[in-house]
């Protein structure tokens, strides 16, 4: 398998734009209403502590990924059986992105088209993206963060004159429990899925790297999304923005500049797809390298097409409408993602530091 390495640069705005994901057009939190800044601030100080197990990884097992280091720790039949569940999880989470962007389709922006024909349209980029190589991959994400911060801040502008901060008090008016629950919530979607970038290790730049770049991209992914969730609730108030399916695209909406700048919220559109592209791109890279390493291929694009095709039939059927979709995502996910971006990290980060630990006494002992 030829060695791709990533720059700092390119790979911070590809774990920018993974973050951003679904969660700028879906919103991240749901029941701490005027207070859900608190959450998001709460969920990216949690977080915090497992990319630093996610980086020591990447120093403890130089230029290996994810699957060379479950098999490097739980051996070759353990390592492969957590690794398929790994392939499940990327696989999964790209279903559930693309099915995100193929209800928006459906419900605001292409109502009259099918479905399926935008995921497949999104699918086959994605395909194409990761057979050109995660090098080309962070090239892309680069150009395409710089247009989507400038939308951003554009936007965040234009709806100023829209902002009414009585939607912020009473600060701590829901209590802490709704405040605690949505910081779970944010925590698992979207922060920790960062853990993904654990099968794209083998790309960072150097040895200890994967501390800077991963927290680099967090923080400034997790300030932007605290940004626009804060001005969806100044614009929409806290009752509609939980009651809204995609609540930026509806603040968006409200913008009108003197009767001649409307209906811009097409550039909120705009950025969901650049960032959902990128999100897919990384499940189907991380969900074909694992096929690779399981099956002992010479190379993960060989199962790319086929891959990304299952991707996209899985988030035809993975939900029977919108309303299974909400639920699943702010409801069921975060007990379903805790294994993978918890549990089994902090077993396999005790695992490698014994491992570790082991061959450096061996080789002490044989000196």
């Amino acid at each position: 398998m030829n060695k791709e390495i990533v720059p700092a640069g390119n790979y911070i705005s590809m774990i920018i734009l993974f973050v951003f994901g679904s969660s700028l057009i879906m919103g991240v939190t749901g029941k701490s209403g005027g207070s859900s800044w608190i959450a998001l601030l709460l969920a990216l100080g949690l977080v915090v502590p497992f990319l630093m197990i996610y980086a020591r990884l990447s120093v403890l097992f130089p230029g290996k990924d994810l699957f060379d280091i479950l098999v490097a720790v739980f051996g070759k039949i353990g390592g492969k059986i957590l690794s398929c569940l790994y392939i499940w999880y990327a696989l999964h989470l790209g279903s559930l992105v693309l099915r995100n962007f193929g209800e928006f389709c459906r419900t605001v922006a292409l109502t009259e088209t099918p479905m399926i024909v935008p995921m497949l349209f999104v699918g086959l980029l994605g395909i194409s993206a990761v057979k050109a190589g995660i090098e080309v991959m962070g090239r892309t994400a680069r150009l395409l963060l710089v247009f989507s911060i400038f939308v951003i801040i554009i936007v965040q502008i234009l709806a100023l004159p829209l902002f009414n901060f009585d939607f912020l008090r009473p600060v701590l008016d829901p209590g802490w429990v709704p405040i605690l629950n949505d910081t779970f919530g944010a925590f698992t979607f979207p922060f920790a899925e960062t853990v993904l970038f654990l099968g794209t290790f083998r790309a960072l730049p150097e040895k200890g790297s994967g501390y800077k770049i991963l927290l680099s991209g967090l923080l400034i992914a997790g300030a932007l999304i605290t940004f626009i969730s804060v001005r969806n609730l100044l614009v929409l108030g806290p009752n509609a923005l939980t009651s809204l399916y995609f609540p930026s695209y509806v603040a968006v909406s409200r913008i009108n500049v003197g009767d001649f700048l409307t209906r811009i919220e097409g550039s909120s559109a705009i950025v969901f797809c650049t960032s959902l592209f990128i999100k897919v791109s990384i499940c189907l890279y991380v969900a074909s390298t694992g096929m690779s390493k399981v099956f002992n291929l010479k190379s993960y694009r060989s199962v790319v097409l086929q891959m990304g095709l299952i991707m996209v039939y899985m988030s035809d059927f993975i939900f029977k409408d919108i309303f299974e979709m909400q639920h699943f995502a702010f409801e069921t996910y975060r007990y379903y993602a805790l294994p993978f971006q918890v549990i089994i990290p902090l077993i396999l980060w005790i695992g490698a530091e014994l491992v570790i630990r082991k061959k450096g006494n061996r080789k002490q002992k044989s000196s």
